[in-house]
C-alpha cells in the first residue's frame, strides 16, 4: 500500500459514479487515458482488479467496494472543511429502469425532485418492461412487475397496482353491452407484443380473452392507449393510468382485473452510495403519494 495516492482513490469513486472513464474524465477535466492510468496504478497499488466491464459501463469489484469507502471519507473530509455548499452537496451518475408508465408517473417527479435539491446528482432515466436479470439489474435502480429472489439484492416493493379493461366510448356504443369473459371472444385486444413481452406476470391476455381472434400490439403503454382511444379494441391498461382519459371506459371492471406490485431491485453495493440512496427514497415517497402505501 506504499504507493497509494488519495487522489486515485477520487478518481476511482468519479468512474464508479459516472460508469465510463470518459464521463469521470470530463468532471475531473482530465483525458480519459489519465483516467485509466491512475486506475491501473490504483489496482497495482492495492493488488487486485478494481473495476469489471458490466452493461452501461463499469462496475465495482469487492475490492473497488472497499476502495471507494475510502474515497468516500477522504470526499467527506475535505468537504467538511469547505464552505461552498456545493461541494457538499450530493453528487455522482445514477441510472434508472422502471416501466414506462411507472418512469413518467412516478420516477420522473422524483427524479425531478432530487435534480433540484442537488445539481450535480445527474440522472439517467431507462423506460423498458423487463425482469430483472439473473446476475443483477445493470442499473443503480431496477423498477418492474417481478420480485427478484437473488438473495445479493436488496428488493423494496413500492406499491400496488391493477391491470384491468378499457375501451373507448364509441367503440362501446357499437358493440353493445358486454356482461361476462365470454362477451369478450370475438373482439380484439390492445396489449403488449407478445413475441417481445418478457415478463411472466405480464402475459396475462388470454386470461381475460379466451379464443381470442388476434392481438392488436405495441410495446408502448401510451401507444395501447391511443389505440384503444381510436377504436381499434379493448385494451388491458394499468388502471389507474387508463382512468386519467377521458375518452376510455371500463370494462367488466368487477371481473376483469389482475393485481400486480411494482418492486425497487438494486445491489446493496450501489444503495450505500448516498446519491442513489436519495433517488430511492424520493422514489419511495413519490410512490406512496401517487398511488397509495405499499
Amino acid at each position: 500500500m506504499a504507493d497509494l495516492r488519495t487522489d486515485d482513490l477520487l478518481v476511482l469513486l468519479a468512474v464508479a459514479r459516472r460508469r465510463t472513464f470518459s464521463a469521470a474524465a470530463r468532471d475531473l477535466r482530465v483525458d480519459h487515458t489519465t483516467v485509466a492510468r491512475r486506475v491501473q496504478a490504483l489496482e497495482a497499488a492495492m493488488g487486485g482488479r478494481l473495476l469489471v466491464e458490466a452493461p452501461g459501463g463499469w462496475e465495482l469489484t469487492p475490492l473497488g467496494e472497499t476502495a471507494c469507502e475510502g474515497a468516500r471519507a477522504v470526499e467527506a473530509a475535505v468537504a467538511s472543511l469547505s464552505r461552498d455548499p456545493q461541494t457538499r452537496a450530493l453528487q455522482g451518475l445514477v441510472r434508472v429502469t422502471a416501466p414506462e408508465v411507472f418512469m413518467a408517473e412516478v420516477v420522473a417527479p422524483a427524479a425531478a425532485t432530487v435534480s433540484e435539491a442537488h445539481p450535480d446528482v445527474h440522472l439517467e432515466l431507462i423506460s423498458m418492461t423487463r425482469t430483472t436479470p439473473t446476475h443483477g439489474p445493470s442499473a443503480d435502480l431496477d423498477i418492474g412487475v417481478t420480485r427478484s429472489v437473488s438473495p445479493r439484492l436488496h428488493t423494496t416493493r413500492l406499491a400496488g397496482y391493477q391491470l384491468g379493461l378499457f375501451a373507448s366510448r364509441s367503440y362501446l356504443e357499437a358493440c353493445g353491452p358486454l356482461h361476462s369473459r365470454d362477451d369478450l371472444r370475438d373482439h380484439l385486444p390492445v396489449y403488449y407484443v407478445e413475441s417481445m413481452l418478457q415478463v411472466t406476470d405480464l402475459d396475462l391476455i388470454d386470461r381475460f380473452f379466451p379464443g381470442r381472434p388476434g392481438l392488436l400490439g405495441a410495446t408502448s403503454v401510451a401507444a395501447q392507449v391511443a389505440l384503444v382511444t381510436a377504436g381499434a379494441g379493448i385494451g388491458l391498461l394499468p388502471v389507474y393510468f387508463a382512468r386519467r382519459h377521458r375518452d376510455l371506459v371500463p370494462v367488466l371492471e368487477n371481473e376483469a382485473v389482475a393485481n400486480l406490485s411494482y418492486w425497487m431491485t438494486g445491489r446493496p453495493a450501489n444503495l450505500r452510495r448516498t446519491e442513489v440512496a436519495a433517488v430511492s427514497d424520493a422514489i419511495v415517497r413519490q410512490a406512496r403519494a401517487n398511488l397509495g402505501d405499499a
